[in-house]
Formats: C-alpha cells, structure tokens, sequence
C-alpha cells in the first residue's frame, strides 16, 4: 500500500507540472478553466491506477533493497509518521476552529455570526454554513456573503477536503503542497469572477476595495476566509479584462487536455 502512494505522489509530479503550465497559458482567461487543470492531478494522486511500466528511475527500487537489508518496515514507519503528524496538525486546527465558533449564533437559513473571528468563510461539508464576524455590514457583508455563496454553489468545501487527504497523503513532496496552494488560490479567483458575473462593471472597484479591507483584517485561518494572503493577485485578476470563451477554444482546450493525458502515459512508461 504504502508503495502505491509513493508512486502515485512520484507519478503526480508530471500532471502537476502539466497544470502548472497550462495555468499560465491561462491566465487571462476564466479561472474556472484554471481549476479544471487541477481534476488531472487529483486523480493521479489520489487514485492507485497504474498504466504501463514503472518509472525506470524511481525510489520503488531503491525499495527492494531496503527489504533486503531490513529497512522497509523502518521506512513505511517513517512515512506513517509523516501521515499522522500532518493529519494530527490538520485535525488540531479544525478542532481550534470549531472551537471559537462555539459562540456562534444562527442569523439566518445557513448564515451565523460569530464574535470570535473577523473574516468570513465557510465551514462543514454537508449541510455548510457561512460565518461572517460582527460589524460586516452593509455593501461589504452582500460582497462577503456572495461570495462565500459561490463557494459553497461551485463545491468548493469537498474540493478542499479532497486537497487535505491530498496533503496526508503525499506530505513528502513539496510539489503537491504547491499544487494545493494553487488550485485554493485559483478557487478563489473563481469565486471572485463569479460574483462579478452577478455584479455592474463599475463594481470592481468597490468589490477591489472590499477585498482589500478584508484581508487587512485577516484572522489567522489560513486557505479557509474571504481574506486571503494572495489578495494582491486576487485584485489585479479582478481588474483585468478577461479574454471570451468561445467554442473553438473549449475544443482547442479539451483537445490540449487529452494531449497532455497522452504525454503524461508516454513518460509514465519510459
């Protein structure tokens, strides 16, 4: 089992470069396109799928001869290590969550207030529930909560469960925790993009400013609240004038995602 998930995080690396890139060739286009680079890579990490030969070069055979020598089980115990201790401060900080959300009191439908907090965000899995902090108010608290709507309508908080197993999983690997901390940054753009879908033109602007003011007043929880650390390219996204999707493009676009599946297999099999 545990050789499986050092191949799946080995074998990931080739979509996460492949995303990587085609987010660049992206970039002045809708990020929902952006994000669905990411269903690749999520797939090749999370799921124990193999096709054709082992990587030629790959720590799998540096495996056997650690279990010749005695070393597997010393080696799966480090790994589980790693597994736990990860999971163990993702678990620690849900827990601090939860914990100063016990104040909360229910507003309305699934929106509640909370004294302990001062970024808005989002929270639970099945039945989700916004929480926005006392004095958001006004054209700031429709921003807000608009856009912490779109999180929940785009299904942003299984996608970012889905990004915390990742995590768990594949700890080792500093390209995954990169691959996440873009996929979470382009959510967000996303969600940006769709709530200015719902808003005039000359809205930027404020939505700009709300943005701005917000994540001034950030609260500590990262990769989960409205204001986020990358707000800088958050705001120049916004302002910048998006190219039209037309159907030659989704074609041209779906038929470069295959090409990217065929090159991924092609190396998977040297």
């Amino acid at each position: 089992m545990i050789d499986s998930l050092w191949r799946m995080g080995l074998y990931g690396c080739v979509p996460i470069g492949m995303a990587l890139a085609g987010r660049r060739l992206l970039r002045r286009y809708p990020k929902e396109y952006s994000c669905g680079l990411w269903i690749l890579v999520f797939v090749r990490l999370l799921l124990p799928v193999f096709i054709g030969k082992p990587l030629g070069v790959q720590p799998l055979q540096y495996m056997g001869c650690l279990q010749r020598a005695g070393g597997k089980g010393l080696w799966a115990s480090l790994y589980l290590a790693g597994v736990c201790l990860v999971s163990g401060y993702f678990l620690i900080q849900g827990l601090r969550i939860r914990r100063q959300l016990r104040p909360a009191v229910r507003e309305m439908k699934n929106i509640w207030r909370c004294e302990n907090i001062s970024s808005a965000f989002v929270a639970g899995l099945i039945k989700p529930r916004i929480f926005l902090p006392y004095g958001l108010e006004g054209t700031e608290r429709w921003y807000v909560e608009l856009h912490e709507k779109m999180h929940i309508r785009h299904g942003d908080p299984w996608v970012r469960m889905l990004g915390t197993v990742t995590l768990c999983l594949h700890w080792w690997n500093p390209l995954v925790w990169y691959a996440v901390s873009k996929l979470y940054e382009d959510l967000e753009m996303s969600c940006d993009e769709a709530v200015m879908k719902e808003c005039a033109s000359p809205e930027r602007k404020i939505y700009s400013d709300v943005l701005l003011r917000l994540s001034m007043r950030q609260n500590g929880f990262p990769g989960l609240g409205f204001g986020e650390s990358h707000t800088e390219r958050r705001i120049r996204n916004l302002l910048e004038k998006k190219k039209k999707v037309n159907v030659w493009f989704v074609l041209l676009f779906y038929l470069l995602l295959n090409l990217c599946v065929r090159i991924s297999l092609t190396i998977l099999q040297i």
